[in-house]
């Protein structure tokens, strides 16, 4: 089913959805909202970090974090 058919069909479907599955609906694409931000910004500082030098081979990693496992 191509793209266009698959929101018609949602299209369709939430016109005469209720309350319930609107709601449900509605967490997961805010959910799915918040998670593109989180990782947007997680992509940003790591590129910040890495044009900074501020980087870790994984040893270097593994010996520093050597204590927190």
């Amino acid at each position: 089913m191509d793209i266009t058919k698959k929101r018609d069909f949602i299209q369709k479907y939430l016109n005469q959805a209720d309350e319930n599955i609107i709601n449900e609906f509605y967490e997961i694409l805010q959910k799915s909202e918040i998670l593109k931000e989180k990782l947007s910004a997680r992509a940003k500082k790591s590129e910040k970090d890495i044009s900074e030098g501020k980087i870790y081979s994984r040893s270097e990693l593994e010996d520093r974090t050597s204590g927190f496992f």
